[in-house]
């Protein structure tokens, strides 16, 4: 009788929350941006992503929820926000008990707790319908959705680049201002009709770049434009002009989302999405081309082309029988083009990638094989250094690689073997395990050697690429009693060789323990340690060589968020931080925050706000926030120093289908009368910014 009365309160719960969420932008709007924040909140503290394709698919699944009974494995992988386990889970249940009927049933698959049931429910239903349907003209016209965004950002303070100097003294050092204006721009616009079809184009102009006039007489500094199609026949996918893939588990060919360490165990593992549209504005990680995906049965092969100019740094330019030979000694990953230098790197050579992927899948099983050749159009000189000895340095690469997902009841096994053109080999292995309904495990192995060359990889690792490391990483989460969770992992790794600011093999660890009590649907309260243990160089100005020591970071978290009000929600937040190098003083680290969210059903204005207390010694001991933003922009600001930040960011829905935001951020210090440096360098203690964007949906 309890069960039942259980399984009814929830049920109603469900159709209540549907019903909401399919009534009003607001919620809807709200419903991502928590799911989002719950991720990036528990990254690596630092780490920048571009989330836009993520937001792009929650959006999509809102206005277009995933039918569970016609739900393919990378229809669910897509929302980021489910295990391997969990999926196959699902697929088992409906194979021994038949399709779904109600939204409700899903807390009798195994591994489908009440908060995941809770946190990915907008997004999914069991009706039927939603799949049906041929491709016509009138479906495409009649279903079919546009978007086109427009947004404006600027610095209100005046800095550096763009204040006056002589006509004189420019000509003498041309590198002394930018040549633009100190706004930002950025439109895109998208059409997409169910997940079958995607047509669109992003373009971007950066603060300091110039507009309709001299080197950017086109208009806007980037552009970005796409043609996507996916079915399920024969021809399963195609993308033409700009696109990302993704395949094993990052080391041999990845490119766009990917997550690193945090206490969710679900970013331990990639998860490849193939070939997607590209509709970010990262200027140099996509491809530029066209990709097929054909197949048959358990059979896929997907073949790539890719061929575009990317800036790099020419160091010498010669001339052999009419042909141009250039030299270049790195790339330029900034995607700047500022002044007169940053022009001079701009679209320099060419980068050519031709691979694919070939693999057997099941529901149980996969196995693939990828590769990739890569060529550019000059030849790579590096200024070496003894650290960096085995970086690739050719004009040619090629990377090759098998990988494997295995799930057998709770056990999901993963793993990809890479090799480079060199010789050089990179290896990652895992585990994903439900031991019991409330304790989950991940465990990662990695091993990549010094001399791996990859361009295009992103796995998980400590450092920012999968080279000269080793380690192990072991996860939990653990639910001991209902609105309860433990989350926690260590992670032991090794530098079996130099790296940048060590002059010596190193090795370190890291710790990370996160307590939360979820009360209720609209409230969360946590506390988190996380320790961490690395080596640098020594900072010991008259030591006779610099030799690593080790160092230590610390951070302490007290969060909680609650609703005070239907209409509002407060979240406070106060962590500590220490850093110590050995020999050295111990630098301290506070940050203390109050935001005010206000949010009304049927209300066309919503408001966040947010006011910041922070004082760090130095920026060893900064702390990293998330921030609420426009739709799509996302920060994570490195509050250091002393002083205060506050920032309000306003949505209006003027009518349906056309929506404003407005943000104003401010930083004011108490111990700085100059912010930033070389061209951005402000004259004062404080720096504000505005951003204003508009949303138009038909």
């Amino acid at each position: 009788m309890a069960n039942r009365l259980i399984t009814l309160v929830f049920a109603l719960g469900c159709s209540l929350t549907l019903s909401a969420q399919n009534d009003d932008p607001v919620q809807q709007q709200q419903m991502i941006e928590q799911r989002i924040e719950a991720i990036v909140e528990n990254l690596d503290e630092g780490v920048e992503l571009d989330y836009t394709t993520l937001f792009d698919e929650l959006n999509f699944r809102l206005d277009h929820p995933l039918n569970l009974n016609k739900a393919s494995e990378q229809d669910l992988r897509q929302l980021y926000l489910l295990n391997d386990v969990q999926i196959l889970a699902l697929f088992d249940h409906i194979r021994r008990y038949g399709e779904l009927t109600d939204i409700y049933e899903l807390q009798a698959v195994r591994g489908w707790d009440l908060v995941t049931i809770y946190f990915i429910l907008p997004f999914l239903q069991v009706d039927a319908g939603i799949e049906a349907g041929n491709w016509t003209l009138k479906n495409i016209l009649e279903e079919g959705s546009s978007d086109l965004f427009i947004r404006y950002t600027r610095v209100l303070e005046e800095q550096r680049g763009y204040s006056a100097i002589s006509d004189e003294e420019l000509s003498a050092n041309p590198g002394q201002r930018y040549l633009g204006s100190q706004d930002k721009l950025y439109t895109r616009y998208r059409f997409r009709y169910r997940n079958n079809l995607s047509i669109g184009f992003t373009a971007e102009k950066d603060a300091g770049e110039e507009f309709f006039r001299g080197s950017q007489k086109n208009g806007f500094d980037f552009y970005s434009a796409h043609v996507y199609y996916e079915e399920k026949g024969w021809v399963r996918k195609v993308a033409l002009g700009d696109y990302q893939a993704q395949f094993g588990q990052g080391l041999t060919l990845w490119s766009g989302l990917g997550f690193g360490k945090s206490p969710f165990l679900t970013t331990a593992k990639r998860n490849a999405i193939g070939i997607r549209p590209y509709t970010a504005v990262d200027e140099n990680l996509f491809f530029r081309g066209g990709a097929v995906t054909l197949g048959k049965g358990n059979a896929e092969l997907t073949l790539l082309y890719s061929s575009k100019d990317i800036d790099a740094n020419i160091v010498t330019s010669d001339t052999v029988d009419s042909e141009v030979l250039l030299s270049v000694s790195s790339f330029q990953l900034s995607g700047m083009h500022r002044t007169a230098n940053e022009l001079f790197d701009k679209d320099a050579i060419r980068e050519r990638h031709m691979g694919g992927n070939l693999a057997w899948k099941t529901r149980q099983f996969s196995i693939g094989f990828t590769g990739i050749a890569s060529q550019w159009e000059a030849d790579l000189s590096r200024n070496l250094q003894l650290y960096n000895q085995f970086e690739f340095n050719q004009n040619k690469n090629f990377v090759g690689g098998i990988d494997y997902n295995f799930v057998r009841r709770n056990f999901n096994f993963f793993g990809e073997t890479s090799m480079s053109q060199n010789g050089g080999m990179a290896m990652v292995n895992g585990v994903l395990v439900a031991l019991d309904k409330r304790l989950s495990m991940a465990i990662v192995q990695r091993k990549y050697d010094r001399d791996f060359q990859s361009v295009y990889s992103s796995a998980f690792a400590e450092s920012s690429r999968p080279k000269n490391e080793s380690g192990v990483y072991v996860g939990v989460e653990f639910a001991p009693v209902r609105k309860w969770q433990f989350n926690g992992y260590v992670d032991q790794f090794k530098f079996p060789w130099l790296s940048f600011g060590s002059d010596a093999p190193t090795s370190g660890h890291e710790y990370l323990l996160q307590l939360t009590h979820k009360p209720s649907r609209s409230s969360e309260f946590y506390v988190r340690w996380r320790k961490r243990q690395k080596n640098r160089n020594t900072s010991i100005v008259d030591a006779p060589i610099d030799f690593p020591v080790e160092w230590t970071q610390e951070n302490f978290r007290i969060h909680a968020s609650y609703k005070a009000h239907e209409n509002l929600q407060f979240k406070t937040r106060m962590e500590w931080t220490s850093y110590q190098l050995t020999g050295g003083e111990k630098e301290k680290g506070f940050l203390l925050y109050q935001d005010l969210i206000f949010r009304k059903i049927g209300s066309p204005f919503n408001l966040t706000l947010r006011y910041a207390l922070f004082d760090t010694d130095s920026y060893n001991s900064r702390i990293y926030a998330y921030e609420n933003d426009v739709l799509y922009f996302f920060s994570i600001p490195a509050y250091a120093n002393s002083g205060s930040r506050f920032f309000v960011v306003s949505k209006i829905n003027v009518r349906k289908g056309l929506d404003l935001w407005v943000r104003y951020a401010r930083w004011m210090y108490l111990d700085t009368q100059e912010i930033n440096s070389g061209l951005d360098q402000i004259e004062g203690d404080s720096k504000s910014e505005v951003r204003l964007q508009m949303r138009l949906r038909f």
